[in-house]
């Protein structure tokens, strides 16, 4: 079930808000803040986020003014280039943070405290001790779903996961997603290289400081194993067209999963579209080597661009207990990394089992999503590496497009902030 907005503004303005907390103040009432995000107006994550600020906006009387856009980066560049910077904006990973801090774009936080926060998202929105951006959402994205109603044995390691790719159409698999089509295949990758690393995160973090490059051994396999699970596309679910006009997120494989037409998808519950409560579950990704395979997790982030004092007092709200656990509860299917937000805040037995991950004491070891870590003409060519790849699966098209990405790698100015890749992986 789950609670409505007018609900959940009366129990947050009757507890207060950001009158209790000192990096709330001093805001101005009667004011705007304008906030850049990447959902569209009607969809689940931008109602849930009207969820989160509408008890501010009661308690606070200030009106958060909500600017969707696809392309986040792009409006942000332009506002910036006009000189008329929004005041937050939530950023798309970490590497945006870095390359804004880096311009001297970001605001310093110094009001807003994360101690509570788990890593990888405490340290990557932080910057010598700085707070830059608020992790207002997490995400586990090693996730395989399934129906079990069709499919009664979950694919646990890397054997069975292969046993499976081989026979018919087990895989749902959707890459389209506006203008940064193609990532859900980074996440493949990623996922693989893991996987295969057994347990040792050394690999992972060399491959994105540029260490390890493109068209080393590991990398090379990693992208011949998912070619393999796919059978060059012949185990996608309507095939490798289908796979590049179809969104990641339309839910359009929930129902052709409960039919039977194809079994698996990998991804984040928000990013697959899937209803846990209709029969949907998951398992995690299976380690490929003897040892457990860490998980990839994401994130979103909100940081200042203005000087507007009402600005930091809605990020101020958005970093504490109260906002994160309105989120969770309010639709969305948002995860948060801080862990005053109890396990029990969650509204299903699968969200719950996914939040469980993220807390201290899992025992897993946590990477921050690869692309999520690379500056943006890296990070994009990878995408449109994954389009080109699931087209033509061909050896020679992987060894042309890999040595391609070394290329866009050595290019002039396009070197990994030295920072990010250590900051990658951490247990929570």
């Amino acid at each position: 079930m789950r609670i409505t907005i007018a609900r959940l503004s009366r129990f947050l303005v009757a507890f207060g808000l950001c009158a209790a907390s000192a990096a709330c103040g001093p805001a101005t009432p009667n004011a705007t803040v304008t906030v850049i995000v990447p959902w569209s107006r009607g969809s689940a994550e931008y109602d849930a986020f009207q969820a989160v600020i509408a008890p501010f906006e009661a308690s606070q009387h200030i009106q958060v003014a909500l600017e969707p856009t696809q392309d986040v980066t792009q409006q942000l560049d332009a506002d910036l280039a006009a000189g008329t910077p929004p005041d937050v904006v939530d950023l798309p990973s970490p590497a945006a943070i870095n390359h804004y801090e880096l311009l001297h774009d970001l605001r310093p936080l110094p009001g807003v405290k994360l101690g509570s926060y788990d890593e990888p998202w405490r340290s990557l929105a932080e910057s010598g001790g700085t707070v830059y951006a608020v992790p207002v959402k997490a995400d586990v994205k090693s996730l395989i779903w399934y129906d079990d109603r069709v499919l009664r044995s979950a694919p646990a390691t890397w054997t069975a996961l292969q046993d499976l790719s081989r026979q018919g159409t087990p895989w749902c698999l959707g890459l389209a997603s506006g203008p940064t089509s193609g990532w859900p295949g980074d996440d493949w990758v990623a996922d693989i290289l893991l996987s295969m690393s057994g347990g040792n995160v050394s690999t992972y973090e060399n491959w994105l400081g540029g260490g390890l490059s493109w068209t080393s051994s590991p990398v090379t396999r990693a992208w011949q194993a998912w070619g393999g699970l796919m059978r060059s596309g012949a185990a996608v679910y309507g095939g490798p067209s289908s796979a590049l006009k179809t969104s990641f997120s339309s839910g359009a494989f929930e129902t052709a999963m409960t039919a039977g037409k194809c079994k698996l998808e990998l991804g984040a519950l928000t990013a697959t579209g899937q209803t846990p409560a209709s029969g949907i579950t998951f398992t995690l990704f299976p380690p490929a080597s003897g040892s457990a395979a860490p998980l990839l997790v994401s994130g979103d982030f909100m940081a200042q661009f203005s000087t507007n004092a009402n600005a930091t007092a809605l990020l101020g709200y958005l970093a504490g207990r109260r906002a994160q656990v309105t989120w969770v509860q309010a639709g969305g299917d948002a995860f948060s990394a801080d862990n005053d937000v109890p396990v029990s805040a969650y509204l299903s037995s699968v969200q719950q089992q996914i939040a469980r991950l993220l807390r201290p004491g899992s025992g897993k070891e946590l990477c921050f999503s690869a692309e999520d870590m690379m500056e943006p003409d890296m990070s994009a060519a990878f995408s449109q590496a994954v389009l080109d790849y699931v087209d033509d699966p061909s050896s020679r098209s992987l060894k042309n497009l890999l040595q391609g990405l070394q290329q866009t790698q050595n290019a002039p100015g396009s070197t990994p902030a030295a920072n990010l890749p250590d900051l990658a992986c951490a247990s929570p």
